[in-house]
């Protein structure tokens, strides 16, 4: 996103917000999966503790990426997201 990007949003929703970049968030997640290629079966697991915000961890289970929990609270949260129990590590 631009800043003339960012800008237009906070004008529309105001001040403070969060902005995430899906695309950004991808990029970043398949560079490190193809950093790590020549591995078989690589498992990604996300920490939700780092962000626990729903669409993000919609966006990473689409992707094929686990999460790594520490809390019921995160489990219930991966698990509304749509995430498989058996990509949970709890």
């Amino acid at each position: 996103m631009t800043n003339r990007d960012l800008l237009a949003v906070a004008k529309e929703f105001e001040s403070p917000l969060y902005v995430y970049d899906a695309e950004k968030i991808a990029f970043q997640y398949n560079r490190l999966k193809n950093a790590f290629s020549e591995i078989k079966d690589l498992r990604i697991h996300y920490a939700v503790k780092a962000l626990s915000n729903i669409s993000i961890l919609k966006l990473l289970n689409s992707m094929g990426c686990g999460l790594d929990t520490v809390s019921v609270q995160e489990v219930i949260l991966g698990l509304r997201a749509g995430v498989d129990l058996s990509l949970i590590q709890i």
